[in-house]
């Protein structure tokens, strides 16, 4: 049997002390290990998510303009029945957040340009209700367009996304 000094027992009970914490946080961490297979999992839906809402947009869009990804012959279909259009939806916000009524749009301004062309033209639409422009008058090429919104204070928007088309 070994006794130890008051010295010798203090020494070791800190010792094994410190031990206990060691194994303790030790187990505590390899508990908390971060589970990959839920982080990719909900990274990957969102991803889809977004990617699906991207296509229904950029499809609406496209279909809108009378261009399909689909099949060629449709495509041609498309674009010898009906003339390519121009729509869009009037924003119920200003840019700082404010509402925007309706009655205190007075138009819009459509924004165009061949895409080799450094400066745009415009359109005026002086009717708020307007919300599509035909695109038949347009020569062939490739363009790209680009809307406004104009309040009754002659206050304009910011440039919407572009839209790129080829009117053929």
């Amino acid at each position: 049997m070994t006794i130890f000094t008051s010295g010798r027992w203090k020494q070791r009970s800190q010792a094994c002390l410190l031990s206990a914490i060691i194994l303790s946080l030790a187990g505590l961490f390899s508990g908390c290990q971060e589970d990959d297979r839920a982080s990719h999992t909900s990274t990957s839906q969102a991803s889809e998510l977004a990617q699906n809402r991207l296509d229904d947009a950029t499809g609406g869009l496209m279909d809108a303009l009378g261009q399909t990804d689909g099949d060629p012959d449709q495509t041609q279909a498309q674009e010898t029945d009906q003339p390519k259009t121009l729509s869009w939806t009037p924003p119920l916000t200003r840019e700082d957040g404010s509402a925007l009524t309706h009655s205190q749009i007075a138009g819009f301004r459509i924004y165009f340009r061949l895409r080799h062309q450094q400066s745009f033209d415009t359109i005026l639409i002086e009717d708020p209700s307007t919300t599509s422009y035909v695109l038949d008058n347009f020569p062939a090429g490739a363009y790209e367009f680009a809307i406004t919104t104009v309040d009754l204070n002659g206050l304009e928007s910011q440039r919407s996304d572009p839209v790129l088309a080829d009117l053929i």
